[in-house]
Formats: structure tokens, sequence, C-alpha cells
């Protein structure tokens, strides 16, 4: 399979990019935040900041480029069946989408100088939420309504690692970030004699910022540990500028559509810190152990923080088996199979309640050679309560992925 023959890419992105279902949730903020778009990483609790892959591309540390021995081209599919209910109603959602592209490839192994650049999702917006209200004015009557919220915000990247002295690794990305929100809510009355009424606000978001990693060490040797090997802490940051934002309020009806208001704003996303640990035990287990932070008490809009925001963190585990390759190995023997659990308290803080979500993962890789895989992930979550007039949430996303891994820019022998 010659990675070369890349026309697959133009198909894929002749889809839409990063539309979803994603959660009621979703209306506040910038959405839910994407912590990681491969099967791979999904398989494993999303983080694994301190995994350094020879034949995956990782992003949530961009000092784990090190360790690339192939170029690589790597692209997924997401397909999310989301369940929500309260106290009186339940409904089911579904849709799939395209998860993400990138493209590393080694410049030096002895340096640990990688490169990799790509478009990924780093929030969704999408929820489809009706009320009903009983008026016992007869002007007005019984009306509905319904509020609904699409996109969300990427980011094109593009990024490189190197080795530090006392083999650290080093590694950093310029982001580009860009997206649109819209937010309309709309006022449907039960008597057809009453004209209907929308309203739609539409942020255009585009700003710089830029993803840092560290990684120490294999601490194997210091600890001298015989069963375990390549033990080794990763830490990142997730720095983003102000971001520069276009809004628009409309007012559509029957009668007329008008443009109320028209303004520029800047739009403050908190940090993100994310550390983890991992080892590989008796040459073929994985484990990792991830925490990450974004204090959301401090985003702003215009300078003006809402208060339905609180600070966020997620902790998850991760557990891989990847059996030793050797030659004459069967295709079931050559499978990588993967699980993990999470817990995040989100970013939102409604009617004095934090919405906490528990996930559960799994996945497998299944290969097409030696550097070639195909990968399936799944996550079951519970998310919020039906308390305080809330949603309770349950989240089934499944994701699909190819990665293709080939020799390039090799010098060959006349």
């Amino acid at each position: 399979m010659r990675l070369k023959n890349i026309s697959i890419i133009l198909i894929i992105f002749s889809l839409p990019l990063f539309a979803q279902i994603s959660s009621s949730y979703s209306r506040y903020g910038i959405g839910d935040i994407v912590y990681s778009y491969s099967a791979r990483r999904l398989g494993i609790g999303q983080l694994g900041v301190s995994i350094a892959d020879a034949d995956f591309i990782g992003m949530i540390n961009p000092a784990g480029w090190y360790k690339l021995s192939r170029t690589r081209i790597e692209f997924g599919i997401d397909y999310n069946n989301l369940f929500i209910s309260d106290n009186n109603t339940k409904k089911f959602y579904a849709d799939a989408n395209f998860s993400g592209f990138t493209f590393a490839f080694p410049i030096s192994r002895q340096y640990g100088v990688g490169a990799a650049l790509g478009i990924l999702p780093y929030s969704n917006v999408s929820y489809d939420v009706v009320q009903n209200f009983t008026n016992q004015n007869s002007t007005i009557g019984d009306y509905n309504v319904n509020y609904k919220g699409t996109g969300g915000l990427s980011k094109i990247f593009i990024g490189s690692s190197a080795q530090l002295p006392l083999d650290f690794y080093f590694g950093a990305t310029l982001d580009y970030y860009f997206g649109s929100i819209n937010y309309s809510s709309s006022v449907d009355f039960i008597d057809d004699n009453k004209l209907e009424s929308e309203y739609i606000k539409t942020y255009q978001v585009k700003g710089l910022g830029s993803t840092l990693g560290l990684l120490s060490p294999d601490l194997t040797q210091l600890f001298k540990l015989e069963s375990i090997s390549d033990l080794r802490f990763g830490v990142s940051l997730n720095l983003i500028s102000k971001l520069n934002t276009d809004s628009m309020l409309v007012s559509n009806s029957v009668i007329d559509d008008d443009t109320i208001s028209q303004g520029f704003a800047k739009m403050k996303i908190p940090v993100r810190i994310n550390a983890g640990l991992s080892f590989i035990l008796n040459s073929k287990y994985l484990l990792s152990f991830d925490y990450s932070s974004q204090p959301w008490g401090d985003y702003s809009f215009n300078n003006i923080k809402p208060g339905n925001l609180d600070n966020s963190y997620k902790i998850s585990s991760g557990f891989e088996y990847r059996p030793i390759r050797e030659l004459g190995s069967s295709f079931w023997e050559q499978i990588i199979w993967r699980a993990g659990l999470s817990f995040e308290q989100t970013q939102y803080f409604i009617n004095n309640e934090n919405i906490n979500q528990y996930s559960v993962h799994g996945g497998l890789s299944l290969p097409l050679s030696n550097e070639n895989t195909i990968d399936f992930g799944i996550q079951y979550a519970m998310r919020g309560t039906t308390d305080s007039n809330l949603f309770k949430e349950n989240i089934v996303k499944m994701s699909f992925g190819i990665s293709l891994g080939e020799l390039w820019f090799i010098r060959q022998e006349k």
C-alpha cells in the first residue's frame, strides 16, 4: 500500500468537517472539548500524555513524535449515539462525522526530530432542545421555544520534536484556530394564526495558539526495575491567544429578515494542562495514568465571564496489549487490544450542579501489514443528572481510523 497515492484524502476533505451530535450542555461556552481524534486514544481513555509511539501519531504531547519510525498518515470517522432524558421525556440522536487528519514523518532518529501537521477538532456545539409553554392568555396562546446550536472550533497545526540533554524530549506546535458557532432560538405558536419568529446568533472565530510538550527519559534504569520498561513522565500545555470573534445577531420572521446587531470581541480560552505516567510491563502490556485540567472559570467573551462554567478536570487510565511481533505470527496473534476508564468533571456548572461524566473505553487494531492498521475504538459514557431540572445523557461513541506507514525520504543505493 503506497502512501504517495493519497487521492483518498481529497475524498475525505470533501466531507463536512466535525459536524456532529455532541450534548445538550454544549450550548454553554464553546461546547464539548475534544480530547483526542484517534480510535487508539479513545480506546485507552483519550489522553496518553506520556506515550510515545513509533507507529501512531499522538497529538496531546508533540514530544512523542521523536519515536516516529515511518512517514505516517492517519484519519478517522466517528459515529455518535446520544440518549437524552429528563424527568418527562427521552430522545435519541445519532450522527457520523470525519474526526481529523494528521500527517507525520521522522527527520532524524538520532536527535529525536519528528514533524507533523494536520487538521483536528477542538470543540463541538450540537444540541436541539424544545421547551413547551402553556399560556392562559388567549391572545398569545400555547407555544414552543426551540433552541438549536451547531458548529465548533477546529485547528490547523504544524509542529516538531527534538531531543534535549539528559535524554529529555521536547515538542511544540503552531496552531491556527478557526470556526463558526451558531445559536438559534425560535418561537412556534400552536395557533397557526400566530407568526413564528427566530433569532440567530453567530460567532466567527479565528486566532493562534500552541501546544508545548515534554517527555522524561526512560526511568527504569534509575529504579532498577526488571519487568518494567519505558517508564516515562509526560506533561503538555495547550495555549491559545485571545481569539478574534465577529458576532452577528439576526432576526427572521415571515415578514422580514433583520440584522439586529454586529460586533467584534475577544474570546479568552484558558490554558489546558496535561500530565501523565506510562510504562510497559513484560514487553507486552502498556499501562498509562493521566490527568488533564482546564480552568474554565477564567473563560470570557468580550471580557464577560459566564456564570455557568467552572474549572474542569479529567482523570483516565488506559491498558494496551501489544503482542511481540514474530515471523510466522497469524492475523489474530497480531491484534492490539485496548481498554480504559475515565472520570471527567466537565466545564458545565448548571443550576448549582457540576456536570460529571463517567466513561468506559475499549478498542483494537487489526493489522493490514507490519506498519499499517485499521483501528476501532468505543466509549460508553454517562453524563449529568435529571435532578435540578437537568438532563441525563448516555453516550455511545464509536471511532474508526486507518493508520498508514511507509519509508519516505530514504536515499536509495545505486
